[in-house]
C-alpha cells in the first residue's frame, strides 16, 4: 500500500473511533417517536458533537471519506482492494456495497417522506449543522441543497418527524461506518502497522494523536459533572443496560425471575455465568414436557443481537411463578452468551462511577 493511502486509512480509523465513542452512537441512546406526533430524542449537544466526525467520513473531499458521491472510490474501495484475506472480505462485500448503497437510496420505512436517507442527511448537513447552503442559491449544483429546500421539507413532513428522520438516518449510516471500521478497516491498518512496519506520516499521526478522545497514555481525564452515567446507582446501571436492544431478551428473563431489581443485582454480582446464576438463585429449568405446577407469568420471544454482520439469534422462553423457566431450542446457549456480555458491561458501568465529592 502506498504511504498516502495508508495515511488516509489511518485518519479514517481515528475518525471512526471518535465517532464510535460519541454518546449519540451509544447503545443507551434510544430516540423514539410516539403516536401523538412527539419525538423523544437525546440532547442536541450530543447530535452536534457526533456530526463533526460523521461529516468527515460523509464528505467526498475529505481524505477519510467512505465513498464518493457517485458510490465509487473512498476508503471502502481501498480496504477491499488491499485486504489480505480476499475470501473473508468478499463475504462482507455485499453488506458494505449493495446493502449500504440500498440504505442510502431508500427512505426510512414509515411513509413520512419520499426523500432518501442520503437526501435527508445532505439537507440537514448542508443547511443546518455544518453549512448554511450555497452562497448563491441561483447557481447551486444539481446535488446541492439550500434553505428553501430545507424549509419546504420541514413544512411538508413536519418538524418533529423531519428531525427524527435525520437522526435515524445518521444513526443507520454511522453504524455502518463503525461496523466497517471494526471488521475490516482497523484489522487492515493494524496488520500494515504491526507486521509490515508502516507508520503514519506527520499529518496522519497528528490526526491519531489529537482527536477529542485521546490515547489513555495521556494524563487527560474527563470531569463532566453533568454526565449522569458517572453518578448512577446500581439500579440505574441495571435498567439502563437492560434497555439496550442486545440485552432485551435477558431483561425478559430476569424480570419474571426476580420481584425486585435489588434481588437481580445481588445474584448478578455473585454469578459470572448464567449457569451460576441459575444455581445461585435456585431457578428451576423445566424440560419441554415438565409441568411447572405454578402460575404462568409470560412468554418471551426476541432476537438476540449477535456480532455485527451476522444474523440475530432467537430467544424463546416461558416464565412461571416460583422462579421456574422453560427454554426452547437453543435459547439457553444464546442467553448464556448474552448474559456473559451483560456481566462485563455491568461491571464496567459500576467501576466507572465517580467518587463522591469531598466536603
Amino acid at each position: 500500500m502506498k504511504q498516502e493511502d495508508f495515511d488516509s486509512l489511518a485518519i479514517f480509523v481515528a475518525v471512526v473511533e471518535e465517532l464510535r465513542r460519541e454518546p449519540f452512537f451509544s447503545e443507551d441512546n434510544h430516540d423514539t417517536f410516539s403516536g401523538d406526533n412527539s419525538a423523544v430524542i437525546c440532547h442536541p449537544m450530543f447530535l452536534k458533537s457526533a456530526v463533526l466526525p460523521f461529516r468527515k467520513i460523509w464528505m467526498e473531499r475529505e481524505r477519510c471519506a467512505f465513498r464518493k458521491r457517485d458510490g465509487t472510490g473512498g476508503i471502502r474501495e481501498l480496504v477491499f482492494q488491499e485486504y489480505p484475506n480476499l475470501a473473508s472480505a468478499n463475504i462482507l462485500r455485499q453488506r458494505y456495497y449493495d446493502e449500504f448503497e440500498g440504505q442510502l437510496k431508500t427512505p426510512i420505512g414509515n411513509g413520512w417522506a419520499t426523500e432518501s436517507k442520503w437526501q435527508i442527511v445532505n439537507l440537514w448537513l448542508n443547511t443546518q449543522l455544518a453549512h448554511t447552503g450555497p452562497k448563491d442559491p441561483a447557481k447551486k449544483k444539481a446535488w446541492e441543497t439550500d434553505l428553501a429546500d430545507f424549509n419546504g421539507c420541514d413544512a411538508r413532513i413536519g418538524r418533529e418527524k423531519f428531525e427524527f428522520l435525520f437522526r435515524s438516518s445518521v444513526g443507520i449510516i454511522g453504524h455502518y461506518y463503525i461496523e466497517f471500521e471494526q471488521m475490516l478497516a482497523f484489522p487492515l491498518f493494524k496488520k500494515l502497522r504491526d507486521e509490515q512496519g508502516m507508520k503514519p506520516s506527520f499529518e496522519a499521526d497528528v490526526a491519531l494523536k489529537y482527536n477529542p478522545y485521546p490515547d489513555p497514555k495521556y494524563k487527560i481525564h474527563f470531569d463532566d459533572t453533568f454526565w449522569h452515567l458517572t453518578r448512577e446507582t446500581a439500579n440505574d446501571s441495571l435498567l439502563r443496560l437492560l434497555a439496550r436492544p442486545r440485552f432485551s431478551g435477558l431483561k425478559s428473563f430476569l424480570h419474571p425471575m426476580f420481584a425486585k431489581a435489588e434481588d437481580a443485582i445481588a445474584y448478578i454480582t455473585k454469578s459470572e455465568t448464567l449457569d451460576a446464576l441459575l444455581k445461585e438463585a435456585n431457578i428451576t429449568v423445566l424440560t419441554e414436557n415438565q409441568s411447572p405446577d405454578t402460575m404462568f407469568k409470560g412468554r418471551c420471544e426476541k432476537s438476540a443481537f449477535a456480532e455485527a454482520g451476522t444474523r440475530p439469534k432467537r430467544i424463546k422462553l416461558d416464565a412461571f411463578e416460583g422462579r421456574k423457566v422453560r427454554f426452547y431450542d437453543d435459547t439457553l446457549n444464546v442467553l448464556s452468551d448474552v448474559y456473559a456480555e451483560f456481566v462485563i458491561a455491568f461491571r464496567e458501568a459500576r467501576q466507572h462511577q465517580r467518587k463522591p465529592d469531598k466536603w
